[in-house]
């Protein structure tokens, strides 16, 4: 047994293997038993730091939830408070589902877990949708989108974007050879229909 694990670094690894078996075989496929022998540990260790699967899945989706969320900011950032942060913001979203299919279904999909009884991830999850209607709130100070609250325009631009990302990772929508473009053209869509 490394002895690493006795320093703290058991937790993060039980969620790289996590995050390894989601990724390759699925929610399914995962136990926290298989996990303590992925990472060579006895098979109570991961008890010590999730209580069961479904506290072990909420780490995960959280985790998922903080990455997309810097993907999303850092789009954002390059957009430079322009209408094309939009755009980038929506490219980063659905490129972040497409090369991360697992992880969005657990967040958001069929196997989502419920944000509801877990406060940790409703957390995770609301500072994402922050970024977006930080988005949309220099949209109208820069004077490209109509005034107002911005949460309502949040949620009908969040619909799109997680919309056209779930056709795609669910299978409902192949994705086109040019998935960036074709949220391009979403995205600019939709800031054409909330134009001043």
């Amino acid at each position: 047994m490394p002895s690493a694990y006795h320093h703290g670094d058991l937790r993060r690894a039980l969620l790289d293997a996590a995050s390894g078996v989601l990724t390759a075989d699925g929610v399914a496929a995962l136990t926290l038993r298989g996990l303590a022998s992925r990472v060579g540990v006895s098979r109570t260790a991961p008890y010590r730091h999730f209580a069961d699967k479904s506290a072990l899945l909420e780490a995960v989706a959280a985790e998922g939830f903080e990455r997309l969320q810097t993907v999303v900011r850092e789009a954002r950032e390059a957009g430079a408070d322009t209408p094309e942060a939009f755009v980038k913001l929506a490219q980063a979203y659905v490129g972040f589902a497409l090369s991360h299919p697992a992880h969005y279904r657990l967040m958001y999909g069929r196997e989502a877990i419920s944000r509801r009884q877990r406060p940790a991830l409703q957390v995770a999850a609301d500072a994402l949708y922050d970024e977006l209607v930080g988005a949309l709130t220099a949209a109208q100070e820069a004077g490209v989108m109509r005034q107002g609250d911005a949460e309502p325009l949040a949620s009908i631009a969040w619909a799109q974007v997680h919309g056209l990302a779930m056709l795609m990772v669910e299978g409902q929508m192949e994705p086109p050879d040019d998935a960036m473009a074709l949220t391009a053209l979403a995205a600019r869509a939709l800031l054409e229909g909330l134009a001043p």
